[in-house]
Parts: C-alpha cells; structure tokens; sequence
C-alpha cells in the first residue's frame, strides 16, 4: 500500500491522503505545528510527501527536511514547492521566513547536511503561477535554460515566482558515502580563505 502525506494541507485536502495542518479551523486528518519535533509519524512510514507552499513558513529548513528524511522510505518521492528568492510579492506576506534559488537544494555547497540525503530529480524555476500563466511557456524555457545566469544577472530585472523539486530520498549509505567524499574532494579544490578575501576586497 502506497502512503502518501499532505503537509501543510490548508484548504486543499487530498483523499487517499493523511493531510495535515496546525489550524484546526481547516480540515487534516491530523493537526500539529511544523515547527515543533519531531512530527507525529513513525519512521519509513511513506511514500510520497507533498510540501507545496509550507517550508516558507517553517523556522528550520534543516530540521524539517531531516523529518522528512526520517519519515520516508527509501526512493520515496518528495513534491516541493516554494517561493522563489526573486518574487517581490512574497515579501508582503508576514509569515514567510525564506526564500529559495535554483541551487538551494542539490548542490554540494549548500546545505550540506542534506546533500547526502536527497537525490534531486527535478527543479524548475516557474515564472508564474496566478497572473498571466500564458507566459509559463515562454519565460521558462528561457530561465531554466540557464537557471543559474538567470538568478545572477536577470532575476532582479524579471522576477519569478516560484521554483518546484522533486527529490528522491536515498537511505543507501553508499550513495550517502559518494556524496560526502565528493564534498571533502570539492573542498580541498576550492578551499576558501575569509580572511585573505576580506582583506583584498
């Protein structure tokens, strides 16, 4: 039997699915704050978790990404969606706490404690997912052509508003054991000196 988790719920609750949410004043199946550990569910318990529009919200992306880890089984597929660092509109809201690039998760810089975790399947910056959807098809071809050009040079000028990854969670320690050696290896080729950087600019 597949397992499937909404997190974060709201007003779009899913059947065939455990829906969660803090606010009971919408229906879950089960109610708890994000924000406190560990989450109410046993470890490898599922197969599929969708996190659209919650990790914003939450005050460690760290802590909440390991929980995922820790209640998936192994290849499980994780649906995420969040806001783009780019999009001003998100700014207006209160309780968001982050933003996110193209390179937040899936690079061996970043985040590094969950490098070793996930395996990125998918990442896709979307231009727009409300007003003018038309442009979708235009805009994000050329912005996930080059994802990373983009961000440096264009995303003050042209805005986006979201950015979606799949991930596969990856519990074999031999894929978890290549992605840490690739970090030392990484590391020792780009080492990175503060003060000698600090000092010459």
């Amino acid at each position: 039997m597949v397992l499937k988790l909404n997190l974060g719920c709201e007003n779009e609750y899913l059947n065939g699915w455990v829906n969660l949410d803090f606010n009971t004043k919408v229906k879950a199946d089960i109610y708890h704050d994000l924000n406190k550990f560990p989450w109410p569910f046993k470890d490898n318990s599922f197969d599929i978790i969708l996190v659209a529009n919650v990790l914003e919200y939450l005050w460690n992306i760290e802590f909440a990404m390991k929980e995922i880890y820790r209640i998936s089984k192994q290849d499980s597929r994780i649906y995420v969606s969040v806001p783009h660092c780019s999009n001003p509109l998100k700014w207006m809201e209160l309780g968001h706490k982050h933003f996110f690039s193209y390179m937040t998760f899936g690079e061996w810089h970043n985040n590094k404690e969950l490098y070793p975790l996930f395996q990125v399947l998918k990442k896709k910056i979307v231009f727009t997912r409300i007003n003018f959807q038309f442009m979708n098809k235009i805009m994000n071809n050329f912005i996930n052509a080059v994802p990373r050009f983009y961000e440096r040079m264009f995303s003050g000028i042209i805005p986006s508003s979201d950015i979606v990854y799949i991930l596969r969670v990856r519990k074999d320690k031999e894929f978890q054991v290549k992605k840490l050696d690739f970090i030392k290896k990484m590391e020792k080729l780009h080492p990175i000196d503060n003060l000698k950087f600090i000092r010459e600019i």
